[in-house]
């Protein structure tokens, strides 16, 4: 994967192209400042937030006391303007990743944001917004670019309720479509399951006459969701290659496997060998674990739940042994005592 295909796939660089089959969105670009914020450790929520109630304030701690408020005034204005524009519900972003690891900190576990603090809290909380700002070509070949050289944004989107049965990733390669997963592998949808053509069909004919040969790549990977019977919309562009979930697939095979549809290929709704494309869960055995959940635990109990720290594993068990030996001498001393 090249650094220019990551380019390519942030937000601002294919937004005004295909916004008539897009959300609704604002683009905000973030201040040094701001990005320096995000990668302190800790949170301390800006001020100026009339979300923010004196209750709340009331009950951070002595280490948030002592420390220095953040204040972005400039951009604080600009997320009011954009929330007011949009309808006062937004979905945040910056310029590749939204922070979907950090929903289990908001008021009911949604990305659905009404304040700036709502927004900024998410963006804080999230692994997936600090690789945006730390790393974001740490899967190039030729990175060579700090991150201190990308122009950040964050990205406001209106906020719309979406059947998450009705979300799809497209999988593309040379321009023409290699696969298309289910959005979300962790749920089993009944309705999908005699929808494989309509669902292949549908995608192919949108993506024919709204993406192919316009976008800058001839390798990527877009989401769309069904609003209806007659409608697709266009969700985000993700990079071709791993820093990007396959859901339903591998990426070996991916990689490796020949485009199924030549360009100009008829793609109509009956087409059979449309079903070869789509890949959904097909029954409630075969769901996959949701990857967010490991986000709302320590990371030192994931590491001992996985192996994948050996030396905390071995520091658990010997603490287990000793508390173990501590309560075998206890339980011994009192029998003697009992005598």
């Amino acid at each position: 994967m090249k650094k220019q295909q990551v380019l390519n796939c942030s937000f601002s660089s294919w937004y005004q192209l295909f916004k008539q089959i897009t959300i609704e969105s604002k683009i905000i670009s973030l201040p040094k400042e701001f990005i320096d914020y995000l990668n302190e450790d800790g949170i301390v929520l800006p001020e100026g937030d009339h979300s923010r109630n004196d209750e709340a304030d009331d009950e951070q701690d002595e280490n948030d006391e002592q420390r220095q408020v953040p204040s972005f005034p400039d951009l604080q204005q600009s997320i009011h303007n954009a929330l007011h524009s949009l309808g006062g519900a937004v979905f945040p972003k910056l310029n590749w990743s939204c922070p979907k690891d950090a929903s289990w900190i908001a008021c009911g576990n949604t990305l659905k944001c009404h304040t700036p603090n709502d927004i900024i809290l998410l963006l804080k909380s999230s692994d997936f917004v600090t690789h945006d700002v730390t790393c974001p070509f740490d899967s190039c070949e030729d990175d060579e670019t700090a991150s201190d050289e990308v122009q950040f944004e964050l990205i406001l989107r209106k906020w719309v309720d979406i059947s998450q049965a009705m979300e799809f990733r497209v999988f593309v390669k040379h321009d023409s479509i290699i696969g298309i997963s289910q959005r979300d592998p962790t749920t089993y949808f009944p309705v999908l399951q005699s929808m494989k053509e309509h669902i292949g069909g549908r995608i192919c004919n949108f993506h024919r006459k709204y993406i192919q040969g316009k976008f800058h790549d001839e390798d990527y990977v877009f989401d769309v969701y069904f609003k209806n019977e007659k409608k697709v919309v266009l969700l985000d562009f993700n990079p071709f290659g791993e820093v990007t979930d396959g859901l339903m697939f591998e990426w070996s095979e991916l990689c490796g496997e020949e485009s199924q549809l030549e360009d100009g290929d008829a793609a109509e709704d009956d087409t059979p060998d449309l079903t070869d494309l789509v890949r959904i869960v097909e029954s409630g055995t075969s769901v996959q674990p949701s990857p967010y959940n490991s986000y709302r635990v320590p990371t030192d109990v994931i590491d001992i739940a996985t192996g994948m720290d050996s030396n905390k594993l071995i520091d658990f068990l010997q603490l287990e042994a000793r508390q173990q030996q501590g309560n075998e001498e206890t339980e011994g001393s009192n029998n003697e005592e009992n005598r």
